[in-house]
């Protein structure tokens, strides 16, 4: 599911599945930079669903403070 947050960001976020038993081990988060191309700019991974998107939300936030800087 892609949420769009802040600016050019978006974030999406899948539960991550155990190949082998076929059960739930978490959830992994990607950070789409949206323009001028669609791109993947950061993933990583949470034991909760709470817990990946307030990692997702930090990691966009984080992006845009440093484009600030370097405006």
């Amino acid at each position: 599911m892609r949420i769009h947050d802040k600016g050019d960001y978006a974030y999406d976020l899948e539960q991550s599945i155990d190949p082998r038993t076929q059960l739930r081990t978490g959830w992994n988060f990607h950070i789409f930079l949206l323009r001028p191309i669609e791109q993947v700019v950061e993933q990583g991974e949470a034991k909760s669903r709470e817990e990946a998107e307030k990692l997702a939300k930090r990691a966009i936030s984080r992006m845009l403070q440093r484009e600030k800087r370097a405006a």
